[in-house]
C-alpha cells in the first residue's frame, strides 16, 4: 500500500480515526484501541473537548481503513513518519504537555498508557500550529481559574503569554528597544519571544526577562519553531534545510552574535534540545 502524498490523504486517515473515537463506528473501536496503546510517533488534532491523538502507523497509508489495516499486519509507523515530516513540513518532538495530554487522552479511553512508547522508546509528536494555539488557550484557562492568583497576577500573566505587559516592557527595557540580532529599532515589529515557550513555562518563568529575547517577527518565526537557535555565547544555530540565502531575504544575519548573560543558559539550554530534535546542530 502507499504512503501518504498529500494533506488532504492524512487528514481523511485522521478523520477515519476520529470517526472511531466519536463512537460512529464502534465495530472499530478494539482496532482502534490497541493503536492508540502502541503507537509511538501520533499526530495531535483539535475536538470540541480538548485534543486527540492520530498514530502514524495509521494516517501514513494512502486511503487506508482499519480492514486494510488489519490486512497488513507489517505495517510500521517508522516507513511512514518520512512522508509524514515532508507533508507538514518537520518531524515529530517530544512535548511535555503533548505527553500529558496524552495520558489524559488514554485514560478517557479507558486505560493507563505506558510510561514510554513501543519498545520503551518515547512518544513523540507532530506539534502544529493550531496545537500551539490549543495548547497556549488551555494553559491560559489554567491561570484565569487559578484560586491562588489575584487579577493583577493572571492580568500580567496572560499579557505574557502574548508578548505584551511587564514581561515586554522588561525586554524593552533589558535589550534597550532594539532586536537582539538585527538592532532594528522599530517598535511595532518588535516580538516580545519566550525563549521557554510560555505554555511549557512556570509562572515565575513566564516574567522572567531571562527567558525571552526582543525579535523583528522574522526572526522570531524561525526561533519559534526552532529553525534556529543560540549558543550560550550568543552565535546563531542554523537547522537543517535553511541556506545562507534564506537568511538574507528575512534580513537576519547568522554571523551576529547576540549578549546574553548567564541567567540566559538554563532557557537556551531548553531550546537548544527542541532545536535538536528538529534535526539542527550545536
Amino acid at each position: 500500500m502507499k504512503f501518504v502524498s498529500t494533506l488532504d490523504q492524512l487528514l481523511t486517515n485522521v478523520a477515519t480515526l476520529d470517526a472511531v473515537r466519536t463512537g460512529h463506528r464502534p465495530g472499530d473501536s478494539a482496532a482502534y484501541l490497541s493503536l492508540i496503546k502502541k503507537g509511538t510517533c501520533f499526530l495531535p488534532y483539535a475536538t470540541t473537548d480538548g485534543i486527540a491523538f492520530a498514530p502514524s502507523r495509521f494516517i501514513g497509508y494512502a486511503g487506508n481503513s482499519f480492514i486494510k489495516h488489519a490486512a497488513n499486519s507489517s505495517r510500521d509507523g517508522r516507513l511512514t513518519n518520512g512522508e509524514i515530516n515532508a507533508l507538514l513540513g518537520h518531524p515529530p518532538v517530544f512535548d511535555e504537555a503533548l505527553e500529558a495530554q496524552y495520558h489524559r487522552f488514554c485514560l478517557e479511553l479507558g486505560f493507563t498508557p505506558s510510561k514510554a512508547g513501543t519498545f520503551g522508546v518515547a512518544r513523540k509528536y507532530w506539534v502544529t500550529a493550531d496545537i500551539r494555539d490549543r495548547l497556549d488557550l488551555m494553559a491560559e484557562q489554567a491561570v484565569i481559574g487559578d484560586p491562588g492568583l489575584t487579577a493583577t497576577e493572571k492580568d500580567q500573566l496572560i499579557k505574557a503569554r502574548v508578548g505584551q505587559g511587564v514581561f515586554r516592557d522588561a525586554l524593552l527595557n533589558h535589550w534597550r528597544c532594539r532586536c537582539c540580532v538585527t538592532g532594528c529599532v522599530i517598535r511595532p515589529v518588535l516580538r516580545a519571544s519566550h525563549i521557554k515557550p510560555w505554555r511549557a513555562s512556570s509562572n515565575t518563568e513566564r516574567l522572567d526577562r531571562f527567558n525571552g529575547l526582543l525579535l523583528v517577527a522574522n526572526i522570531d518565526a524561525l526561533f519559534d519553531r526552532h529553525l534556529i537557535s543560540f549558543s550560550d555565547a550568543g552565535e546563531m544555530l542554523v537547522g537543517p534545510g535553511i541556506s545562507s540565502d534564506d537568511l538574507r531575504a528575512l534580513g537576519c544575519d547568522s554571523e551576529r552574535r547576540i549578549r546574553l548573560t548567564k541567567r540566559h543558559a538554563p532557557y537556551l539550554a531548553w531550546h537548544r534540545e527542541k532545536f535538536r530534535e528538529r534535526g539542527g546542530k550545536g
